[in-house]
């Protein structure tokens, strides 16, 4: 596993628990459009407390998640105010690679 991490730091602290989290699926990584800087995720969201299942949800600003060598997302994702994240299917990966945290 390697990371794409937008501030270079430690893992989150609640990585232990990724079986539980959330799961987004569908999801984009795309260029936050609410803010001069950064990236967020577009997704149907199941599991989430705040959120019923299947609704489609932007998360907050990414701060890591996980990138395979080749450049492949998949795995994970942590977000500022969202938490962690299990993720699905990616609709356009090659649109996400291309995106920068």
């Amino acid at each position: 596993m390697s990371l794409r991490q937008r501030y270079p730091g430690r893992l989150p602290a609640d990585l232990y628990r990724l079986s539980e989290a959330p799961l987004l699926d569908e999801w984009l990584l795309e260029p936050d459009d609410r803010s001069a800087d950064g990236a967020v995720l577009t997704g149907i969201i199941t599991g989430h407390p705040r959120y019923p299942d299947g609704a489609r949800v932007t998360t907050s600003t990414v701060q890591m998640i996980e990138d395979e060598p080749g450049g492949e997302i998949r795995g994970w994702a942590w977000c500022y105010a969202s938490g962690l994240l299990r993720l699905g299917r990616c609709i356009d990966i090659h649109y996400s690679r291309g995106v920068q945290l």
